[in-house]
């Protein structure tokens, strides 16, 4: 039994021995995880903008071609207008 007993205490004083060392292999693993949900928050970032240019082009388009439909719709009436007045006196 004594010897169990030296075995164990000899394994709870090499694992202590480890303990710095474990620590400082935990903190640089958190160290890479934060850089990596930054860099990959980053990424999302510039997936967003990126989609919004382009969602914001695209409504400058629509709202250009819509502009120029109105235009040549108003262009319509206005000469469906005068035919009506020319073609009533």
């Amino acid at each position: 039994m004594p010897l169990c007993k030296n075995v164990g205490h000899k394994d709870v004083e090499a694992m202590q021995s480890y303990r710095p060392e474990l620590s400082h292999l935990l903190e640089g693993q958190q160290e890479v995880q934060r850089q990596v949900k930054e860099s990959a928050s980053q990424t999302r970032d510039k997936s967003r903008m990126r989609n919004w240019s382009f969602t914001t082009k695209a409504s400058h388009r629509k709202l250009e071609n819509l502009q120029k439909c109105l235009y040549w719709l108003m262009c319509l009436v206005y000469l469906l207008s005068w035919m009506i007045q020319f073609l009533t006196y």
